[in-house]
This record gives structure tokens, C-alpha cells and sequence, in this order.
């Protein structure tokens, strides 16, 4: 059944669009103007007709005649080449177009001149024309002897329904979900750990997810948990990606690091004593060790914490479960029906009700759905548009429903057929997305624009328009459902109708993670974006001439940079003619195109952003069909090609986040552009108008204008019509410098008063004396979002209080000395008015207000700023007097540089003792901060105190917290004490950085700290010269590093607390320390040890012990140790997948030549070695897993050994070693790769036929990876290594200390 219903389902959308193609008006009038044959596209149209007639019996019949199946997978392809074909003729039509419009009003000779060359070309596509004709007419004549009839297709499309789909309507499942909150809020189902396990099981689309949904959103639950964390794992089970999801949503911060262990000890530390509820949705891996390693991080949170998991294997939920695995059966078949009825007439009526003949056929249908609620729904979406009796007994009476049994419901297979042709191919094309994967509704449609798929009219409607319409019927038919991802709106499909899409794309759709064979008529082909994309992951595309998309997915949603080999993007994709869709996305190595990417004429979505790019060819200009530019983020891109205006067909240019000055001339005449992100300003007789932008009537989404100051008649500005864009929705205005005509300044912003649908406001720079009265218009009520950044000359502020529904307000870099009554848009009081100023707003901050001194609020400010949550206030020196004395929603402040506020008497601001966070920063000139001197108890749990170096003692409000959780001290050279009665014990991290006068806590005191498991020490505290490990009773991450005194490490004689719980342990450049007890019988828990620059420590492992067994990271570096390294044990350390070792040579010459690493060892970094010239690579051969491998100092080293390395080796770095160096710096990159160093040489050639890196190359301090396929440029993959190996920087030394190298 592979491609089952796929012909169908594409051909008779696409048929019907190269038959209209065929019959236009502008088509014909290209045809009559060249040489090409016009009987042999008349006979094309004509027998395009004659198949489209019984395409749609001929789907019916092709689901159990395998004849009719074969004819209908063959003519697909024919079908398709014939759209390529007709595609070269358009792509002509309109180089003609663009060619005539440049030539403007020149001869009829200069016109002929520019046809000439191409009448080669007129008479291969009419020997095509007439192949294809003969190829046609085949299946034309072949329809009679299949049986194939004109039928009419009973399919319909109906009104979009609302984009908000009721996902939550439920039905039969509330005795399950009584259980299950049982568990959930109970006191029982924990074993050694807090944490209890609710197991989900049963088979695909029974429910399990939605109704964990339900769990998940009740709000007993809701009250239940401080925390609640929602991931969905799927089949692809990356742990990395798993813990990086959990820890975002943990900590409410994007995370940059890849470094698994420092997420892991961060999330176990912001995880401590919080009651939190982790949802793992659609489980599949059933290995122990897995999810041992994926709990372990949540084993110290409070008790009462529960893990949701959903999964169709039973041995999953063994493994996890705590609880009874509670199973989740089928809907009976009342209850099914009640779904269905619900989908198909509305939730409010049942179908009994409202059409009582249909209940009984109904309820037919809904036995056959098998009790699964996703079968129910589709069937739902089905009838919904049906209300003839007939029409519910024709799906009833289906053949779908007598198919063999494979894994695709007939009830989805249903939902397929009755979907509108051209609702099919945009269905079928999501199938090369992966499982779970969110889909970006806008990139989606722009996606299905780019392939063809929404060419098909509709009066009034844009391409963009229909396709917002498609993606919404297949919403309404529960084909993509809206995911539960915080109110973000995101989209997704459920598992078993992924598996409807690949099964009916067929051979057209091809996701290279599958494997398997791939048939080279594929049209679409995605694949999961890896670190490093050699060349072989794609050799096997050569053969593929027919592919239409080419589509990197980014699983792990990271934008910090992947690399793609050369030899793709300069051989591979240019050999590929008929690419519709080419996507280079976050590769950071590209940083410029080949000129052969103008041969890519059928290319119309083209996505660069986040890569290196500099310049674009000028041969992209000769992509006439493109309509999408995605360049956003190029940071290194200034300016775009001279003839862009050729790209006439372009609708979407991002160039966001790039460094263009200015717009190419020729851009005016794209008046089919939507999105243009960025508009530049030009100089005078030199550059573009600002009212060039008037040319573009239809932009929507993003605008920004840039260099306003350049504009010089204000009258200029009304040719702009920014009113009448109504769709634009952030818009940011933006001078460069201020002038000194404010006057025109000030008539400009006026007259570019924008549309009341705005959404998003910015003013950067503006020269006015005063803002225009639009600012702050209540009518934009939709306006969320606003920054007012440097306009130095005005001295007051618009009525901002007035927006309605603004969340978010910035301002900064002002001169103005008061903020008064006018901020708030109004002057009497709030009690007597009606009106409640900043209604909405959540965040304020600002910054950079030099002269600022007061801030004026009302004798009874209790109705302003009911729902701010965070304030900052920055750079305001002059500040003083009193905060707003009402802010009942306040969760966090931070104040930097604001000395005169902070010596504020805190009156009237009861508030305080609700902060939850607290940020102060850089204060100088204030050795006492009275704004924070409050005595009543408070709630603060964190707080971070930065450069402040008149501070002599910590603020009453941390001493007064009761529940305080983090500390960060920063550079505070003056604090020289903790409080007397110490911190509160409630804390849980302290980090301390560049104090070096602090005395640290009495050491009598540790104990009472049962909570703290984090502890940072750098370059402080230089009076401590003793440190028991085990004083602190729960600590889990220890770093001391730069602490000049300290002279042991050690455990208590006696303890009653030996550290069992440390997970990280790092000491790094303590010059004194001498004693190091490292008892590692009691470390069962320890996961990373990093030990470095400890010129005074000969460290001794304990006799006969090895190292701890759940070790995954070592970093041991210029540390003595006197046990031989083949008594540490390190071959049976399971875990342990980076190693980093240098400063002695023995250690890592018999490292190198005996066996003695594991083979789970992923990564090995070497360094500052002063003897070694070459070593036997005996040591590493047997590694497996062994992907990256980094030299670095290593002055004498001089060779490599042809057989030092596994063929799983990716990696290789290289980075002073001159010796080795200089080896290949002086040879070309020829000789090095054929005949210059014997062993290099055989190095290139085992892991070329094993592995993928093969080659290397020196650029100054770079090492440059190549691969198996053609090498990267050399400037282009530049793989930092100043981020991994560098112990020379201070910098460095700290984030590698702290987990985040």
C-alpha cells in the first residue's frame, strides 16, 4: 500500500493547475512569440483533459486493483515531468519578460538579439513536447482497457473554521482521569527517590496524550504542583535534547550549552525542593540505563513530584513506572459515537438530535473506528461537511475498510479520501517532517507555495491567503492538531496520521533518517541536520535528477551552528535542475554561493538564514520564480545584488539581523513583495526615498525603516500610505544620529502613523523635540509591545498608559529629568476617572536616563500597574524618591547603577516583601542601600548582587527571606563578612565570584545548610585554607577555583555525612593546595571531576579503588598523580564519554598505547604535552564511539600514526603543535592529501574508506576540517577551539570550571 492513494491525491490538483496553466491568456501569447510547436501543447491540453475525467474513479478503483494502481504510479511520474517540462517553457516566458522590461524602449533588432541564443533550446523542448505527447496519449489510451469511467468527486471544501480547535473535549475517560489524579496528588508511589512515576499505556491513538493533556491542565493538579514541565520525546530519543527541554522550561531561558553534564547538574539544582510534574509524552525507548540517566537529575526534587509518561510498549512502561501502569482502553462504541457526533455536528448538539436519520448509519461508522478517539475525530471532520443520508452510507460502505491489515486505520485512510485533491499534496507533503516535529504555519504554507500547490484561484485571496485556508481545513479536520507548548502557537501531527502522510506521499516523499531504499523519482527529500554533514550522508542524491525540495530539519531547535561540506553546496545541489525548495539553514561554515546556483531556474524558496553568507552570486538574479529570500540573521551579508529587480516573482525578502546599508535601486520594482523586513533610507540623489516604500502595497508582518534622517522633505513620507497597511504588524522606525532639523523629524514620525492593527512598536533615534499625538491613542488596542529607544531631544514621554493591552515597555537612552503625570494618560486622579493607566503591562525597563531624577506617581497609585510582573530599572544615577507604592503582581526587580534610589527609605513600598527576585548592579557611589532594608519577613528566593564595591554587608532583604534558593555574589571587593547569624538555610546555590576579602561561612555552621547543592567558589574567599567535603550534607556541584590560600581538601574524621550526593567536583588554580582527599569509595554519585593547574598537589588515588562508577566527564590537567594510570580504573567506567588529560607525558603515552579507555568514550582532548613526538595509537583503536579527538600544545609532537585512529573518528583538531603544523602548512593541499607524509597519508586513505574526515588543513591558528567527499572551505568551518581546549584564558578557565566549556 505504499503509494495507495497518492496518485490521486497529487494528479488531479496538478493536472487541473498545467491545464489552466496551458490555457492562459500570457501562456499563449509566449507560445505565439517563439518557435516552439502550438499543435504539440494543444494536444498536450487536450490529453491532460482526457486523463483528469476518470483520475478520481481511478483513485477508487487503484485501492484493490493492483493494474489500476500500477497505471496510476506511472502516470504520476509522466504527469510530473510533464509539469517540468512546462515549468521550462514558463521559466523562458518570463526571462523574456524581465529581458524586454530591461531593454525598455529598445529596437525590435535589439529584442531579437536577446532571443537568438535560445532557439536551440525551442527545438529540444518541442522533441519533448512531442515525447511527452507520445507518453500521455499511452495512458489515454490504456483508461478504456482499465475500465476507467467519469465519475463525479463528492468532495468539499467548506468555509475555514476558526484556527482555535476545542482539543479538550473528552469523552469516556473520566473514570481514567479520577485515577490518575489520585496518583498524582497522593502521598504514596515512590520508591528510594521524591519522585513518582505515572505510566500511560496503550495503543496509538487511543487518547494517551490528550489525556494527559487534561492532567496536565486540571487545576487541582495545577495547585498540586510549584512546577509543571511538558516534553515530547517520540521515537527519535535524544537525551541531550530531552534534558535541554526540561532545563529550558526549568529554568525559563533558552539554553545554549550542549554540554549534557552541565545541564544536568543545573537542572538537579534548580529542581531541588520543588514539587514539580514532568510530562514525557510518547515514550519509546525501553532501556534501563536511559532512563536512569534521564531521571537522575530529578531525584532531589521535593517529594510529591510526579513524572507523567505516555507509551504504546508495555516493557517502557515497566521499566519507568512506579505506580500501577495504568492502561488506557478503547472508547465503547456509544462513547465513540458520541466523539464523532460531536466533530461532525458541532459539540453543543448531538446527532441524534439534530439529524436523527443519521445516527443510526452513524453509529455503524463509529463501531468501525475500533475505539480510538483520533478515528473518531478525522470521521467527525469527514461528515461534518455531509448531511445526505447517501453520502454516510458511501463512507460506511467504503472499500477502505476491507484493506489488509497494516498500521494505518481505515478510518484515517477515510479522512484522506474524502479531502480534496488539492487538500491532498499539501497533506501528503507534511510527511517530510519528522514525528512530534512542530510545524511553523507560515513557513508551511510558504512551503506548499513554493511547490505549486496553491495555484488554485480563488477571487480576491493571495496564494499566502489560500494556503492560510488549507492549513486550517486540515485543522479543522483534526489532520494537524494545535500542541500544548505554553500558548505559543505551534502545530503538530498526531503519530498515526504521520504515518498516513508518508504512507500516501508514496515515492514522492523521502525522510532520510528512515533508510531504506529511495526511489529516484523522489520529489522531496528532508533529513535531520547533524553537527557536521559530510558529504557521504548525501553522495546518494547524485543519482536523483527530479528533486523538487531539499530540506534540512533542525531537531534540536539550536541556532548555535552547524557545518555542511563544500563539496554539497559546490557540486551536489547545483547538478539538482528542478529544486523548488533549497534550504542551507544555520550552517555557519557557508559563506558564499557558487554562480551555479543561477542555474537553478525552477528555485522559487530559498532559506539562508543563520549562515555565514557575505554576498549573494549575481547569478541568483536569473531566479525568476523565486518568491522567498530568507536571509535573516546573515550578520556577515552587506548588500544585495545590483539587479535584484530581476526577481520578479519574489513575495517574501527577510532580511533581518543583517548588516545591508543600502537597497538595491531595482527593488522598487518588486510590487509583489509581502515581507520586506528591512528598508533603508537613502542619502540624497544618492539612495532609495522613503517613499519607494510606498511601492509595496501589500506588506504584512515585519517592517522596519531604517536611516529616517536621511529623509529631507517630510513630504516624502505620506507617499509611504503606512496607515493603509494593515497588515503590517511590528513595525520599527529608525534614525542612525540625531540632526538638527527636528522639525522634519517630527513631521515624519507623524505622518508615518501606522495602521490601529499594530502590534509591536520601536522608535529608535528620533530627533523631535516631541512625540506625535498618535503615540499612545488608546484605538491601538492591539498594541502589545512598544520601545521608545534614544530620542535625546524629548523632554517628556507620550500617554502610554493608555494602550489597553501593551504587555511590554521599553525606554531608554532619554534626557528628560521627570517622568510625571503624563505617562499615565491622565491628570486627575485614578478614583475620580474610570480609566486605569497600563492596564495590561507585565514588563517594564528603563535604562540609560542620565538626568533622570524623579519619577512621579499619584497620592494613590493603588490602580496603576496592576499586573507588572518585572521591573528594571538601568543607568538612571540620578533617580531618586520613591517607586510606585502599589504593584500587587511585582515578581522581580533589578536596579543597575541607580545609586540615589537605592538610598530610598522603603516607606510605603510593602511590596517589597513579595519580590521573588532581586538583581543589583553595578553601584559604586552607595555603602548603604536603604530602599532594601526592610525588617518584616520576605519571600525572595534569589538574588545577584554585580560589581558593587562600596557594599559592607548584605541587605536586610536576603537576611529576612525565609525561602531564599539562589545567591550571586560578583565582584563585591568590599564585603568582608556574611551576616552574623549567617545565610538563610534555605539557600540552595551560592555563588561567589571575585570576592577576595569575604570571609566564607563558619565552618560549624555548614551543617545547617541541609538544602545547598551548589557551591561556586572563584577567586574569593582567600582566607579559607581548609575545606572538608563532607560539610555541607547535600552539596551535588562543588567548584573552587582561584582560591590563593587554600591548602586541603578533605574528609572529617568521623563525619556522619560522607559526600555520597556530589555529582561535580572541580578545583581549578589553587596555588597552595597540597592535600586532596579523594574518597572514592564514598563519590557513588560523582558524574564530572575536573582537576587542574595544582602546581603543589601529588594527588594519590586510594590503593585498589577505581575511579566512581557513574563518572561521565574527567578533565585531570598539570596534576601530579602518583597511582600509575593503569590503576584507575578508567576501561571500566561505562559512563564516561569525555575525557581531558595532558600536562604529563607518561600518563598519556601509556593512555595512547595500552587499552585502558573505555569504549564509550565519545570525545579526548589532549593538551600541554612537552615530549611527545608521535606515540602508538594502540590505545584508541579499539574506541568505537570516539568521534572527536583534539591535540592542543603539544610543541615536539610531529606525526601521526596511520593506524592511530577508529573509524568512528569525525573530528580531528589540531591547534599548537607546530611541529605537526608545519608538516602541512608548507605543501598544498594536493600533496598533502596524496604523497607529502606517509603516515598522514594512510591516515587520510583508512579513514576515507571507513569514516568521513580525512583531511586537514592549516589556516594560522584554525585547524579546518575536510571530508571524504571534497574538503570545506578553509575559512568556513571554523570549529572554535579557544571554546574547548584554551586554558590560557581566565575566561575560559571559569566557564570550563562552571560546566558550561
Amino acid at each position: 500500500m505504499a503509494a495507495t492513494l497518492v496518485g490521486g491525491a497529487f494528479l488531479s490538483a496538478t493536472v487541473q493547475t498545467l491545464v489552466a496553466k496551458l490555457a492562459s491568456q500570457e501562456f499563449c501569447d509566449y507560445i505565439r512569440n517563439t518557435k516552439l510547436n502550438s499543435s504539440l501543447l494543444a494536444e498536450l491540453e487536450t490529453t491532460l483533459l482526457a486523463l483528469q475525467v476518470v483520475l478520481d474513479d481511478a483513485e477508487l478503483k487503484q485501492i484493490t486493483n493492483t493494474a489500476v494502481k500500477q497505471w496510476m504510479d506511472q502516470l504520476k511520474d509522466a504527469i510530473y515531468d510533464a509539469e517540468d517540462l512546462l515549468n521550462q517553457i514558463n521559466y523562458d516566458s518570463l526571462r523574456c519578460t524581465v529581458e524586454k522590461k530591461q531593454a525598455e524602449n529598445m529596437t525590435n533588432q535589439v529584442w531579437n538579439l536577446f532571443s537568438s541564443p535560445f532557439k536551440n533550446l525551442y527545438g529540444e523542448i518541442n522533441s519533448q513536447m512531442k515525447i511527452m505527447c507520445q507518453r500521455l496519449q499511452l495512458f489515454a489510451q490504456q483508461r478504456d482497457i482499465l475500465g476507467l469511467q467519469t465519475v463525479s468527486a463528492r468532495v468539499s471544501l467548506r468555509t475555514p473554521s476558526s484556527s482555535m480547535v476545542n482539543e479538550s473535549v473528552m469523552v469516556g475517560r473520566k473514570d481514567d482521569k479520577e485515577r490518575l489524579v489520585s496518583m498524582l496528588i497522593s502521598d504514596s508511589g515512590t520508591t528510594n527517590s521524591s519522585i513518582g512515576v505515572v505510566a500511560i499505556l496503550g495503543m496509538g491513538g487511543v487518547g494517551k496524550t490528550t489525556l494527559a493533556q487534561l492532567l496536565y491542565n486540571d487545576k487541582e493538579v495545577q495547585d498540586h504542583f510549584d512546577l509543571k514541565v511538558w516534553v515530547c520525546v517520540s521515537e527519535d530519543f535524544d537525551i541531550l535534547r530531552v534534558t535541554k527541554t526540561i532545563h529550558e522550561s526549568v529554568t525559563s531561558r533558552a539554553g545554549e550549552s550542549n554540554n549534557l553534564d552541565s545541564l544536568r547538574v543545573e537542572l538537579n539544582k534548580n529542581l531541588r525542593d520543588k514539587r514539580f510534574l514532568l510530562v514525557l509524552d510518547d515514550l519509546w525507548n525501553d532501556s534501563y540505563n536511559d532512563w536512569d540517566e534521564l531521571v537522575t537529575p530529578l531525584i532531589n526534587g521535593k517529594t510529591g513530584s510526579r513524572v507523567i509518561i505516555t507509551t504504546r510498549q508495555q516493557k517502557v512502561a515497566e521499566v519507568a513506572h512506579t505506580f500501577p501502569i495504568h492502561k488506557v482502553d478503547p472508547l465503547s462504541d456509544d462513547d465513540c459515537w458520541s466523539l464523532l457526533s460531536k466533530h461532525a455536528f458541532g459539540s453543543e448538539v448531538r446527532g441524534g438530535s439534530k439529524c436523527p436519520n443519521l445516527e443510526e448509519i452513524g453509529r455503524k461508522i463509529a463501531k468501525k473506528c475500533g475505539g480510538l478517539p483520533i478515528a473518531a475525530k478525522t470521521l467527525g471532520g469527514i461528515l461534518r461537511s455531509k448531511v445526505d443520508a447517501k453520502e454516510w452510507s458511501t463512507i460506511l460502505n467504503s472499500d477502505i475498510w476491507n484493506l489488509p491489515n497494516d498500521h494505518i486505520l481505515p478510518a484515517l485512510r477515510l479522512s484522506y479520501q474524502y479531502l480534496p485533491s488539492h487538500l491532498k499534496r499539501c497533506f501528503a507533503y507534511c510527511s517530510i517532517f519528522p514525528k512530534d516535529f512542530p510545524l511553523d504555519k507560515k513557513e508551511l504554507i510558504l512551503l506548499w507555495m513554493a511547490e505549486g500547490f496553491l495555484e488554485r484561484s480563488q477571487r480576491n485571496k493571495t496564494a499566502e491567503e489560500v494556503g492560510h485556508d488549507y492549513f486550517i481545513e486540515l485543522l479543522s479536520r483534526s489532520l494537524i492538531q494545535q500542541s500544548n507548548d505554553d500558548g505559543k502557537e505551534k502545530f503538530v501531527m498526531h503519530d498515526l496520521v504521520n504515518d498516513l502522510a508518508l504512507v500516501v506521499s508514496g515515492t514522492s516523499c523521502f525522510r532520510l533518517e528512515f533508510g531504506g531504499n529511495m526511489s529516484k523519482n523522489v520529489r522531496h527529500f528532508s533529513y535531520n541536520q547533524g553537527d557536521y554533514d559530510f558529504f557521504k550522508k548525501f553522495e546518494v542524491l547524485y543519482d536523483f535528477k527530479c528533486l523538487r525540495s531539499f530540506l534540512p530539519i533542525n531537531l534540536r531547535n539550536w541556532v548555535g551552528g552547524y557545518y555542511l561540506s563544500s563539496k554539497v553546496v559546490e557540486d551536489l545541489i547545483p547538478k539538482l535542475k528542478r529544486l523548488r525548495v533549497l534550504s542551507l539553514k544555520y550552517y555557519r561554515n557557508i559563506n558564499i554561493l557558487p554562480e551555479s546556483v543561477g542555474s537553478l531556474v525552477e528555485l522559487r524558496y530559498l532559506d539562508l538564514s543563520f549562515t555565514g553568507i557575505k554576498s549573494l552570486p549575481n547569478a541568483t538574479c536569473n531566479l525568476y520564480n523565486l518568491q522567498t529570500l530568507n536571509l535573516t540573521q546573515c550578520e556577515n551579508l552587506t548588500e544585495l545584488p545590483l539587479h535584484f529587480g530581476k526577481l520578479i516573482n519574489l513575495r517574501h525578502l527577510d532580511i533581518s539581523k543583517t548588516n545591508i546599508k543600502e537597497m538595491p535601486m531595482q527593488i522598487v520594482g518588486l510590487n509583489n513583495l509581502q515581507t520586506l523586513t528591512d528598508f533603508s533610507v537613502g542619502k540624497q540623489d544618492t539612495g532609495l526615498s522613503v517613499k519607494e516604500v510606498g511601492k509595496f502595497p501589500n506588506l504584512r508582518g515585519k517592517l522596519c525603516i531604517k536611516n529616517l534622517q536621511n529623509v529631507s522633505d517630510a513630504i516624502e513620507a505620506y507617499d509611504v500610505n503606512m496607515r493603509k497597511k494593515e497588515h503590517i504588524e511590528e513595525l520599527e522606525l529608525q534614525w542612525s544620529k540625531q540632526t538638527e532639523d527636528s522639525r522634519t523629524e517630527k513631521d515624519v514620525l507623524d505622518i508615518l502613523q501606522p495602521s490601529f492593527n499594530l502590534r509591536k512598536l520601536i522608535i529608535r533615534l528620533y530627533g523631535g523635540t516631541s512625540f506625535p499625538s498618535w503615540l499612545g491613542d488608546p484605538l491601538f488596542s492591539n498594541m502589545v509591545s512598544l520601545c521608545i529607544s534614544n530620542c535625546e531631544y524629548c523632554v517628556t514621554l507620550p500617554p502610554l498608559g493608555q494602550l489597553p493591552s501593551l504587555k511590554d515597555l521599553t525606554i531608554e537612552g532619554m534626557t528628560m529629568e521627570t517622568i510625571g503625570l503624563e505617562f499615565y494618560g491622565m491628570t486627575v486622579e485614578p478614583s475620580i476617572s474610570l480609566f486605569r493607566p497600563f492596564q495590561s503591562l507585565e514588563s517594564l525597563q528603563i535604562s540609560s536616563m542620565p538626568n533622570w531624577k524623579e519619577w512621579i506617581h499619584y497620592e494613590n497609585d493603588e490602580f496603576n500597574f496592576p499586573r507588572l510582573r518585572t521591573l528594571c530599572l538601568s543607568q538612571c544615577p540620578k533617580l531618586k524618591g520613591h517607586l510606585p507604592s502599589s504593584l500587587p503582581s511585582i515578581d522581580e526587580i533589578n536596579i543597575t547603577g541607580c545609586d540615589r534610589l537605592l538610598t530610598t527609605p522603603p516607606t510605603t513600598l510593602h511590596w517589597l516583601s513579595s519580590l521573588n527576585k532581586i538583581g543589583i548592579n553595578w553601584s559604586t557611589g552607595s555603602s548603604q542601600w536603604l530602599l532594601l532594608e526592610i525588617d518584616s519577613p520576605c519571600v525572595l528566593q534569589g538574588a545577584t548582587i554585580y560589581y558593587c564595591d562600596t557594599l559592607f554587608s548584605l541587605p536586610k532583604i536576603i537576611r529576612s527571606s525565609i525561602c531564599l534558593r539562589f545567591l550571586i555574589l560578583y565582584d563585591v571587593p568590599s564585603l568582608a563578612a556574611f551576616p552574623t547569624d549567617g545565610l538563610p538555610t534555605s539557600l540552595q546555590s551560592l555563588r561567589i565570584d571575585d570576592c577576595p576579602n569575604l570571609a566564607f561561612l563558619p565552618l560549624e555552621t555548614w551543617g545547617n545548610y541541609t538544602s545547598l547543592v551548589t557551591l561556586h567558589l572563584w577567586n574569593s574567599c582567600y582566607a579559607l585554607t581548609s575545606f572538608p567535603l563532607d560539610g555541607f550534607p547535600a552539596l551535588q556541584d562543588l567548584s573552587i577555583y582561584g582560591c590563593k590560600n587554600l591548602e586541603s581538601i578533605f574528609i572529617t574524621k568521623n563525619s556522619s555525612h560522607l559526600p555520597s550526593t556530589l555529582q561535580s567536583f572541580a578545583v581549578y588554580e589553587c596555588d597552595e593546595l597540597r592535600s586532596l582527599t579523594l574518597p572514592i569509595d564514598t563519590l557513588i554519585s560523582l558524574e564530572r571531576l575536573l582537576l587542574g593547574d595544582l602546581p603543589e598537589l601529588t594527588l594519590p588515588f586510594c590503593k585498589g579503588a577505581c575511579l566512581p562508577p557513574k563518572l561521565r566527564s574527567i578533565d585531570i590537567n598539570t596534576v601530579r598523580i602518583a597511582t600509575p594510570v593503569a590503576e584507575w580504573g578508567l576501561q571500566h567506567l561505562t559512563s564516561l564519554s569525555s575525557l581531558y588529560i595532558g600536562g604529563d607525558d607518561d600518563i598519556v603515552n601509556t593512555l595512547l598505547k595500552e587499552r585502558l579507555l573505555p569504549i564509550s568514550l565519545v570525545s579526548l582532548y589532549i593538551s600541554n604535552l612537552c615530549e611527545i613526538k608521535s606515540f602508538d595509537g594502540n590505545g584508541l583503536r579499539h574506541l568505537s564511539s570516539l568521534k572527536t579527538l583534539s591535540f592542543y600544545n603539544c610543541p615536539r609532537l610531529e606525526s601521526l600514526s596511520k593506524d592511530t585512529f577508529p573509524s568512528s573518528l569525525k573530528i580531528l583538531r589540531i591547534r599548537k603543535c607546530p611541529l605537526l603544523e608545519a608538516n602541512y602548512k608548507s605543501l598544498s593541499s594536493v600533496r598533502r592529501a596524496k604523497c607529502i607524509h606517509r603516515d598522514l597519508v594512510h591516515f587520510f586513505i583508512s579513514l576515507k574508506e571507513a569514516a568521513d574526515t580525512i583531511r586537514i588543513r592549516i589556516t594560522g591558528n584554525i585547524n579546518v576540517i575536510h571530508d571524504a567527499g571534497g574538503y570545506f572551505l578553509a575559512e568556513t568551518i571554523k570549529i572554535p577551539f579557544s571554546s574547548i581546549e584554551k586554558r590560557t584564558q581566565i575566561g575560559w578557565q571559569r566557564r570550563k570550571v562552571s560546566g558550561k566549556g
